[in-house]
């Protein structure tokens, strides 16, 4: 397995960002994002999730299953209402019954740029405004807070319209989600074509966007790592399929094995490391860190 060129250490005084996409939903992607991100806060990064999908799947994992009151959110953002800061929160997970805060545990070094379902008209938004491809360049140039935070993870929205690139207009490492189905093969086609159409058309804006990294997630495998071909011959398959494109299979991450509790994070609202420690998908989600080149800041932290 090829290792990411890039490392992260906070010398390195920029931050980082990466964008996890999926074409069709039920990949895992979300969980994927939320548990990457935990793993890196878990190394001693200062990291933060930006929920740009409707579903707001990564706000309810980490701690908010609806905006509180009077909160801003990513959409008021893009509204111009409200700066990038104040939609900031803590990230946290569930460890009793309510909404209070007494009922959730803060996670360190985590915070969430809050998600809501009116980023569903974020495309229309972002079309009625002519410089809306440039929409999140100009907020990130005028409103990062300034050494907060050295990596990002963008959880977007199933889209190939006009939010999807003005993220990739960042010039984020995308990370193409695919599970084991084909339609993800052919999703990460069209997320493809889609980015090499607006480098065509916004190079004069540095758009160069292209996909970085590829992330088979929820896969039927075996004990000893192995895709179970009895499981899903159609995952099988559909790895075999990347692996056998030179253009994809450099950039394929560990795979990351498919676990019931992944889906129970979103019921508890606990990510997999607080939901069940010895669970061997964290191992699969440790080994895409070290291969995205997210340094351990604090080798003494336990496993």
């Amino acid at each position: 397995m090829p290792t990411s060129k890039t490392s992260i250490a906070p010398e390195d005084g920029e931050c980082r960002i990466f964008a996890c996409t999926v074409i069709a939903g039920g990949a895992g992607k979300t969980q994927d994002v939320v548990n990457l991100a935990v793993e890196a806060a878990g190394r001693g990064h200062s990291v933060a999730v930006a929920d740009f999908d409707p579903q707001r799947t990564a706000s309810h994992i980490l701690g908010y299953q609806d905006p509180p009151e009077g909160q801003p959110t990513i959409f008021d953002v893009l509204q111009g209402n409200h700066r990038l800061e104040e939609a900031v929160v803590p990230a946290r997970y569930r460890i009793g019954e309510g909404e209070e805060d007494s009922a959730f545990r803060r996670i360190p070094n985590l915070d969430l740029i809050l998600g809501t379902p009116e980023m569903a008209d974020a495309e229309v938004n972002l079309g009625l405004d002519p410089a809306g491809v440039l929409w999140l360049q100009n907020v990130l140039d005028e409103q990062m807070p300034k050494g907060r935070w050295n990596i990002m993870f963008f959880d977007c929205g199933p889209t190939l319209g006009i939010l999807l690139l003005s993220i990739a207009m960042v010039g984020p490492e995308v990370i193409g989600c695919v599970a084991d189905e084909f339609k993800y093969i052919i999703g990460l086609q069209d997320l493809e074509e889609t980015l090499a159409k607006g480098a065509r058309k916004f190079r004069r804006f540095g758009f160069k966007t292209e996909v970085q990294h590829i992330l088979a997630t929820n896969i039927p495998m075996d004990a000893e790592g192995k895709i179970r071909r009895s499981g899903g011959a159609v995952a099988d398959d559909a790895i075999k399929a990347i692996r056998g494109n030179p253009d994809w299979d450099g950039k394929l991450l560990p795979i990351i094995r498919r676990k019931q509790r992944f889906k129970d994070t979103i019921v508890t609202q606990r990510p997999l490391r607080f939901l069940d420690p010895r669970n061997e998908a964290l191992q699969d989600i440790a080994a895409v860190a070290d291969n995205l080149g997210i340094q351990r800041l604090n080798s003494t932290r336990k496993r």
